[in-house]
């Protein structure tokens, strides 16, 4: 799906998923990408822990082991 069809799926603006996109907190990590089911998945779960106060350095901590934990 393009950026905006997963801004509009996701109601994350457009400019805050490139952001997401080049801190690498998705699995696309290429903004000029598709994105893909499992880049919605990820962008809600970045998105929620940033609504509730973290910050992008603590995701990019946090979000490898989450990401370790799914491959389980």
């Amino acid at each position: 799906m393009t950026l905006s069809e997963i801004a509009a799926q996701s109601g994350v603006g457009p400019e805050q998923i490139t952001a997401f996109t080049q801190a690498g907190l998705l699995p696309c990590k290429d903004e000029t990408g598709a994105y893909s089911d499992k880049d919605l998945y990820w962008l809600d779960m970045v998105n929620c822990f940033v609504e509730n106060g973290s910050s992008v350095e603590d995701l990019k901590t946090l979000l490898p082991l989450c990401e370790s934990k799914a491959a389980l």
